[in-house]
C-alpha cells in the first residue's frame, strides 16, 4: 500500500505527507479556547496508496492523525510538507476539484439538517456543489435507492434512527459520483447490526464501482470485516502498512490450548510448558499457553516428551486484531506491509 510505484487505479496517492502545527503566538492566547506551547507533529512522513476497488482502513487512537489525514485530502487543512493527491489531482491546488471526485463522510449527525427531509438534504448538499438542478433530482434518487432509504425520501431526518441517518450521510457522500470515498468514524453511533449493514454496503460499493475507500473506525471487528488494507498511525507515525492477513502472518501469536484428561495432567503440562520458558494457566483440565518460539505446536509438543500421552485435544486460538494491533505498538517500530 506504501510506496512510490504509480499506475493508472492509484486513485490517492499520499507521498511523506507531514503536517505541524505551531505553538499559539503569545499575543493570540488571550482569545484563544485552547493554545499549543510547543509544536505538535499530527502527521509524520506518511506514505498511502488506496487504488481503484480498495479499502483502505486507518487505525488509530485518539491524536494519532486519522482526522488531520482526512482533512488533507479534502483540503480543510494545508500539509506542511509532502504530497497528496486525487486522481491526480493536487489535494492542496487542485482542492475545489479534488472535492467534486471525492465523497467526504464526517463521523457526525451534526453535519444534517435535523428538520429537514432526506430530500432536502441532498438538494442543499447538490446546490452547495454546484450540480445543475436537473441532474440532482435524478441523483437524488439514485442515492437514495443505494442506501435504501427511498421510504425515508422525505422524511424529517430528526425522526429518523441512527442507521437511517448514518446512510443518509453516505447517500451525501454518493451524491457527486465520487471515484474516492473518506468515511470518517462511519458507524460511530450505529447499533451493531446496522453497522453490519452499512459496512456490507461499502465494500460492495468500493467493488462494484470500483471506489477507492478511506476508512477509520474504533470498532476493530468491522475493521477486520472489510478484508481491508490497514495504516496504523501512532503519534502521527505509521507503524504499519499494509495487507491484514500479512499483519497476521508476521506478527500474529496465536494462543495454544490443550485439553487433557484431569485436573492433575493439566498441572503437570502446565510444569512441562515452564521447562521451555512458557507461562501458561490452568483451568480445569484446560491449559493456555502463548508459543515463543518459531516451530510452533509441533515443537512445543515434542518438547513435552511422554506428557503428550495426556493431551486429548490441541486447539490454536487466533490472537483478537485489538491484542495484535497493541503488539506492533508495544514494539514502536514501523513495521512495513506489503510495498507498492
Amino acid at each position: 500500500m506504501t510506496g512510490m510505484d504509480r499506475n493508472a487505479d492509484d486513485i490517492i496517492v499520499l507521498s511523506g505527507l507531514t503536517k505541524l502545527y505551531e505553538p499559539t503566538p503569545r499575543w493570540m492566547r488571550v482569545f484563544a479556547r485552547s493554545h499549543l506551547r510547543e509544536t505538535v507533529r499530527a502527521l509524520d512522513d506518511v506514505d498511502v496508496v488506496v487504488r481503484a476497488g480498495e479499502i483502505c482502513a486507518v487505525v488509530g487512537p485518539n491524536g494519532a492523525g486519522k482526522t488531520t489525514l482526512f482533512r488533507i485530502i479534502v483540503g480543510l487543512t494545508s500539509a506542511t510538507a509532502g504530497h497528496g493527491s486525487v486522481l491526480g489531482l493536487d489535494v492542496e491546488r487542485d482542492a475545489e476539484q479534488v472535492r467534486q471526485v471525492v465523497g467526504w463522510m464526517p463521523s457526525e449527525d451534526r453535519s444534517l439538517l435535523m428538520r429537514a427531509t432526506s430530500r432536502e438534504n441532498l438538494q442543499l448538499h447538490g446546490r452547495l456543489q454546484g450540480m445543475p438542478r436537473n441532474d440532482l433530482t435524478d441523483r437524488i434518487e439514485q442515492v437514495l435507492e443505494t442506501v435504501n432509504l427511498t421510504p425515508q425520501t422525505d422524511t424529517v431526518v430528526a425522526s429518523m434512527s441512527a442507521g437511517m441517518r448514518a446512510r443518509l450521510r453516505l447517500a451525501r457522500a454518493l451524491l457527486p459520483g465520487p471515484r474516492a470515498l473518506i468515511l470518517d468514524e462511519p458507524t460511530g453511533p450505529v447499533d451493531p447490526i446496522a453497522a453490519y449493514g452499512l459496512l456490507t454496503l461499502i465494500m460492495d460499493l468500493a467493488k462494484q464501482e470500483r471506489l477507492a475507500v478511506l476508512i477509520s473506525s474504533h470498532r476493530l471487528e468491522e475493521i477486520e470485516a472489510l478484508q481491508s488494507q490497514a495504516l496504523l498511525l501512532d503519534g502521527g507515525k505509521v507503524r504499519y502498512s499494509g495487507d491484514l492477513d500479512r499483519l497476521r502472518r508476521e506478527w500474529e501469536r496465536p494462543e495454544l490450548e490443550l485439553v487433557v484428561a484431569g485436573h492433575q495432567d493439566a498441572l503437570a503440562i502446565a510444569d512441562g510448558l515452564l521447562t521451555q520458558g512458557i507461562e501458561s494457566r490452568v483451568d480445569g483440565v484446560s491449559v493456555r499457553c502463548r508459543p515463543t518460539g518459531l516451530d510452533g505446536v509441533g515443537g512445543v509438543l515434542t518438547r513435552l516428551g511422554p506428557l503428550t500421552g495426556t493431551i486429548q485435544h490441541v486447539r490454536e486460538i487466533p490472537m483478537p486484531l485489538r491484542d495484535l494491533i497493541a503488539q506492533v505498538y508495544a514494539r514502536g517500530n514501523h513495521a512495513e506491509g506489503d510495498p507498492r
